[in-house]
């Protein structure tokens, strides 16, 4: 007994971790899984859904005409390249500025005055050619206004231009039915966009040149006046104007006057004079004050340097004399008076330096006073003439300003009168456009891609929309997750409907399915087997008196003593199961006390197991369930069973279930996989739950998991048992 309940503890703690890994693989693939069952199930309606987009797509192709675009490119620069040199510097813009004039280049080769000039230049308005060819057709009514209109916008309708990032290459792309078409208005467009530059400069060049020309008349008039009264005053006040000639090199300009003239020269004079004397006075200072041989004067001079070499050589002579030979020594006496000749000499010609620089100095002095006396001499002549120059300077500035404008106007005449012959021009062609030889539209490729695109899109949209309104249950996680029940097992559909036929073979896979359903009901609980089990489920047709039988069948086939109990008194369908007609005794008759217990069995043609069922169907089943019938009558088959298994009517709609369910020990719950929705089945269980019934589980039947989109992975495992060679 010890070692059955650790084996029943064992399983369970294994069951417990199997569901805890089947839960996180539920979790990791979910919802990869539920995308594909939901492709698999819808995959005919998805498929023809994608196949119709498909044929859209296919006839798009077809059908849309061939539409063929030509591509010509202009280059636009910021700045102009100088041809004479004069022309005027434009500041180099970057950045965003540079961007909005790249961008205001391309609005007006968009512009509808460049359109003008095409449709004006190809004679595109003339008739209705251009517009069959484009495909827009004829114009009616008023021709000639409308056409143009027409023909306007269609080429603007038609134009693409292509400015790409960080470039001034500008791609001009026009898009005609007509391949030869397209090339002539591409090229059409990038011609007239440099002419039409060229024509903006040059309107404004000779609006400049207008104007200066008006101005420069108005500034002649202006200085001939101006001059003229210069020279009247200056004959009637006596005034020379002197400067051309007497215009020094360091000077801005020369003097106005004779006068002026020469008082500036002589005081230019009479300050070099001055300069000079205190020069030859500082010079002659230093010389009276201080020692013969210390002028730099002398010792900087020729003569004196030779005179004092001579000296120190005779001096080392004499010295040497004078260690040899006595002081009276004819030779030492001879050597002693040169010494004192070269002495006297040396000293009268340092005299004679210095009475040169007194000479130079008294020179200096005489010269800058008499300059001096000349330029106070002067000065009162121009004090007068200054009296009378201050308006002839008023006259000489107005001469001069209206000159040096005069002068500039002129200047820049000439230099727009040059520059406006020169066809200069910041758009230069790049690329002439070719005739197109392969139509861009429409593009087979891109329309069979997008229509491929759409169709996926549509056919998702389908089953996801479809999936929202159907809540079958189809996956048997669904119940754990959805119903919160844990899942007793998976009875796989039996191809050709015949169950009961199945089961008697031992491979066949329902048979396993039930057998692991036996096993769970079995473990379900740690206090050992139920002695009565109800089997429901929310509607008819989901295989709960199917599921009934097979594990009545089943715990007989192991030992158990099981009675079977049919207890739906509204639809009855075991006794179809045991080939058995309409029984006149059973549940009723003995819930009615019209017959005992031992009167209504009978055999299942199983070992251990006995059949009670249905009887009479009564006019109000409720009624029999009602109060404490059906649980004194399960006390009673306690005693003689090992377990009795209730095959209910459907939850919904009846009271009978919640009746049984509440006398039961356990309820088993049994779901139709593909046909049992949510709801219902959420009603149910709730139902149940109400009645205090207790739900150990439930079963997913006619499962399929081919069918719910799941794959093989939810298979049953299949027995390939081979018989011995031997």
């Amino acid at each position: 007994m010890m070692s059955a309940n650790r084996l029943h503890m064992a399983s369970k703690e294994e069951i417990e971790n199997y569901d805890l890994l089947e839960d996180e693989r539920h979790e990791l693939f979910f919802d990869l899984r539920a995308l594909w069952a939901t492709v698999y199930r819808n995959r005919l309606v998805m498929g023809l859904i994608l196949g119709g987009c498909i044929a859209l797509g296919i006839l798009s192709i077809l059908v849309m005409p061939r539409v063929y675009e030509a591509r010509s490119s202009v280059q636009i620069d910021q700045q102009v390249a100088k041809v004479l040199g004069t022309e005027d510097d434009q500041t180099v813009i970057g950045g965003a500025d540079a961007d909005r004039f790249l961008q205001t280049q391309v609005d007006i080769i968009k512009s509808r005055s460049t359109a003008k000039k095409v449709s004006d230049s190809l004679g595109l308005a003339a008739n209705d050619r251009f517009l069959e060819q484009m495909g827009v057709g004829p114009v009616l009514g008023d021709k000639r206004g409308r056409r143009e209109e027409t023909v306007l916008n269609t080429l603007q309708d038609n134009l693409d231009v292509d400015l790409k990032r960080n470039s001034r290459v500008v791609g001009i792309l026009f898009k005609s039915r007509d391949p030869a078409l397209a090339d002539r208005v591409a090229n059409s467009y990038a011609q007239n966009v440099i002419e039409g530059n060229i024509q903006r400069k040059f309107s404004t060049s000779t609006y400049s040149r207008n104007f200066l020309e008006k101005q420069l008349g108005l500034a002649k008039q202006r200085l001939e006046a101006s001059e003229r009264a210069l020279i009247s005053y200056a004959r009637s006040a006596r005034l020379i104007d002197a400067s051309s000639g007497a215009k020094q090199d360091w000077q801005a300009s020369g003097p106005r006057s004779l006068v002026t003239a020469n008082l500036v020269q002589l005081n230019e004079n009479y300050a070099a004079a001055a300069a000079a004397r205190s020069q030859a006075m500082e010079r002659w200072e230093q010389a009276r004050g201080a020692s013969l041989m210390t002028l730099p004067e002398v010792l900087g001079n020729d003569g004196m340097q030779r005179l004092l070499q001579r000296r120190a050589e005779l001096m080392a002579d004499f010295t040497q004399l004078r260690q040899r030979l006595t002081p009276e020594h004819p030779t030492v006496t001879q050597v002693g008076a040169q010494v004192s000749e070269l002495d006297r000499q040396i000293r009268n010609f340092a005299e004679s330096i210095r009475n040169s620089i007194r000479n130079q100095y008294l020179t200096a002095d005489r010269q800058y006073k008499a300059l001096e006396a000349q330029v106070a001499a002067l000065k009162g002549a121009t004090l007068a003439e200054q009296d009378r120059s201050v308006q002839y300077n008023i006259l000489q500035r107005e001469v001069d300003t209206n000159r040096q404008l005069y002068e500039s106007l002129l200047q820049r005449f000439k230099e727009v009168s040059a520059e406006s012959g020169v066809a200069t021009n910041n758009i230069s062609i790049v690329d002439h456009a070719e005739t197109p030889r392969k139509p861009t539209s429409p593009r087979p490729l891109l329309n069979l891609a997008l229509a491929t695109i759409c169709g996926l899109g549509l056919a998702l949209l389908y089953a996801i929309a479809r999936e929202r309104l159907d809540d079958a249950i189809r996956d048997p996680g669904d119940v754990e997750t959805k119903l919160h029940l844990p899942l007793l097992g998976v009875v796989p559909e039996v191809e050709g409907g015949a169950p009961l036929a199945e089961l008697e073979d031992t491979k066949a896979e329902i048979t396993e399915a039930y057998n692991s359903v036996r096993t769970a009901v079995e473990l379900s609980s740690n206090q050992g087997l139920f002695h009565s089990i109800l089997v429901s489920s929310s509607s008819k047709g989901e295989g709960k008196s199917t599921t009934s039988f097979a594990l009545a069948r089943g715990f007989a086939l192991v030992g158990r003593k099981v009675l079977l109990v049919d207890a739906d008194l509204r639809r009855p369908s075991l006794h179809r199961f045991l080939n058995m007609r309409q029984p006149d005794k059973g549940l009723s008759s003995v819930l009615a006390r019209t017959c005992s217990i031992s009167d209504a069995v009978l055999p299942m043609g199983v070992p251990n197991a006995a059949f009670l069922p249905s009887g009479p169907l009564p006019p109000d089943p409720a009624n029999l369930f009602a109060g404490d019938a059906v649980e004194q009558l399960l006390a009673t088959l306690a005693d003689d069973y090992d377990l009795v298994i209730l095959d209910g009517p459907p939850v919904l709609a009846l009271a009978d279930a919640t009746e049984l369910t509440a006398a039961a020990e356990a309820t088993i719950f049994v779901c139709a996989a593909g046909s049992a929705h949510f709801g219902q089945t959420r009603n149910a269980v709730s139902r149940l739950n109400r009645a205090h019934g207790r739900l150990i589980g439930a079963v997913v039947t006619k499962y399929n998991s081919r069918k719910s989109g799941y794959g093989p992975s939810a298979d049953y495992y299949r027995y390939n048992y081979e018989e011995d060679p031997a």
